[in-house]
């Protein structure tokens, strides 16, 4: 385990030498949710950002399923925190949605101009996800994706969750709901409001 207080930050995976900026990682992301593209198309995609060279040439890189542990330490490799079990986490972030919120957050927060720094792919994450939520735009937007729509809330709450969600909700494979199932939704919340408030 690397440990940012300690130890340089690495370039290499197993002796391969890994293009390690943040805007590699970047990309490798927005490849990574591309639909658009088939699953080998993104592994051949991110195998090309992680290791071309200066001249457009592929450095020597590790295959198979040794690629894919190598892709995985890259995009994940500096986070050390218990991964959540049970079924997958939904997705949050959207790197070209997001991009003025981080923007902004880092030129507000740590003086960083994005634009034109040039820093580890990881160190980038450990800032992105560390900002101080009540400064930090993006963290907010990121709370209102993950917010959940509860019995327990009002019709009030919800109205005004659904709102915000409908700004920046990012759209989940598979999982995406019609506007007439929304409405349908929206109609059920309507009659069991109702129904509450009769019985009070």
């Amino acid at each position: 385990m690397n440990n940012i207080l300690l130890d340089p930050l690495p370039h290499e995976w197993n002796g391969y030498q890994v293009n390690t900026s943040f805007r590699i990682g970047i990309q490798a992301f927005l490849v990574r949710d591309d639909k658009e593209l088939a699953d080998w198309e993104k592994t051949n995609v991110i195998l090309c950002l992680l290791f071309e060279d200066d001249d457009g040439n592929l450095r020597e890189h590790p295959v198979g399923t040794d690629l894919e542990s190598c892709i995985n330490w890259f995009l994940n490799g500096w986070y050390h925190d218990r991964q959540s079990g049970g079924r997958q986490e939904k997705r949050l972030i959207d790197y070209d949605i997001d991009q003025y919120r981080i923007f902004a957050d880092f030129m507000q927060i740590y003086a960083i101009n994005l634009n034109t720094a040039d820093m580890h792919f990881w160190e980038f994450m450990g800032l992105l996800w560390n900002m101080p939520y009540k400064y930090s735009s993006f963290l907010q937007v990121i709370e209102i994706r993950k917010k959940a729509i509860t019995g327990k809330m009002g019709p009030e709450e919800k109205k005004m969750i659904r709102e915000a969600k409908n700004v920046y909700e990012l759209e989940q494979p598979g999982q995406e709901y019609s506007q007439e199932e929304k409405d349908k939704i929206d109609a059920y919340d309507r009659m069991m409001a109702r129904m509450k408030h009769k019985e009070q």
